[in-house]
Formats: structure tokens, sequence, C-alpha cells
């Protein structure tokens, strides 16, 4: 284990105390939540990009067999 320290505001602390309080988790717990969701988020957002490109990429295929397949019909 590692420890980290962060300084933040008093205003935050007490938001954050008060979010933990309510799903009747510890701070900790709350903040690791909190990260593990951001990572996810994250993670889903690189495979949308992904699922993106990969969509772009069988539309230029289909474009460049289309256009092989016309050059072919004009010989």
């Amino acid at each position: 284990m590692i420890r980290l320290s962060l300084d933040i505001p008093a205003e935050q602390h007490v938001h954050l105390k008060m979010m933990a309080t309510k799903k009747g988790i510890s701070m900790r717990e709350y903040i690791l939540e909190a990260i593990a969701f951001k990572e996810a988020a994250e993670e889903n957002e690189d495979i949308q990009m992904d699922n993106a490109s990969f969509r772009r990429g069988l539309k230029r295929i289909r474009k460049e067999r289309s256009e092989r397949a016309k050059n072919l019909s004009k010989r």
C-alpha cells in the first residue's frame, strides 16, 4: 500500500464527507469508488473511440471496394 495525501478546500472536504455518509461508507471508500468510476468511464470512452475508428475504417473499405467494382465494370 502507498499512502497519498491531498490538500483540498474545506468546502470540498465537507462535501465528500457528506456524500460518503449518505452512502454509509468512509471517505476513503467513497474516493476510491469515485476514482474507479472515473477510470471505467475513461476506458469506456476509449472503447467508443475505438469503435468509431473501426466504423470509419469499414466505411473506407466499403468505398474502396465499390470504386474497384465500378472500375472493373468499365473495362
